[in-house]
């Protein structure tokens, strides 16, 4: 018996580890191919910002739609001041469903810049208000569900709210 439950602990804490073997590198290949098919944020107007948080800080540098923009915080927080509106800013985050199953999903995050004298730990000039946009009641549903396939050695989109045409 003490084997068996030994085993089990084993074969339990092997899984949990292989959940996390996915590189960053494929995870910003995922990332690039999702920015770059999105028709209905490449075709409508205006820019498209996207949160300089880590993923996004990784994906700036490589092959993106000239459409979008990665700012900091700072700046996004100066965008809406100039504007005098309130900026929606792309916030992308990815839940690793197994070694093979990846999930791409898109938080809004609207944030509103005033410029005033406040105090707040210290004289500021500067307030911003940041909102998260509700993601409905239904649960957890994905955006984007890619799933790999080793047959072809790639990501492929299997399930999510936003389809691509296929290739």
């Amino acid at each position: 018996m003490t084997i068996i439950l030994t085993l089990i602990g084993f074969l339990t804490f092997g899984q949990e580890n292989e959940l996390n073997t996915i590189e960053k590198g494929e995870l910003d290949s995922i990332y690039v191919q999702v920015l770059n098919s999105r028709f209905d944020l490449l075709l409508s107007s205006g820019w498209k910002y996207i949160e300089l948080n880590e993923n996004g800080k990784r994906i700036s540098k490589l092959n993106v739609s000239d459409r979008y923009k990665f700012l900091t915080n700072e700046e996004l927080i100066d965008l809406s001041i100039k504007g005098k509106k309130t900026i929606r800013v792309l916030r992308l985050t990815h839940k690793i469903i197994g070694i093979d199953t990846v999930d791409v999903n898109f938080g809004i995050v609207n944030i509103t810049g005033k410029r005033k004298i406040h105090f707040n730990n210290g004289l500021r000039f500067k307030k911003a208000d940041f909102a998260l946009e509700c993601g409905g009641t239904n649960g957890y549903v994905p955006d984007m569900r890619f799933v790999f396939d080793r047959k072809k050695n790639n990501w492929e989109l299997i399930d999510g709210k936003y389809k691509f045409p296929s290739e």
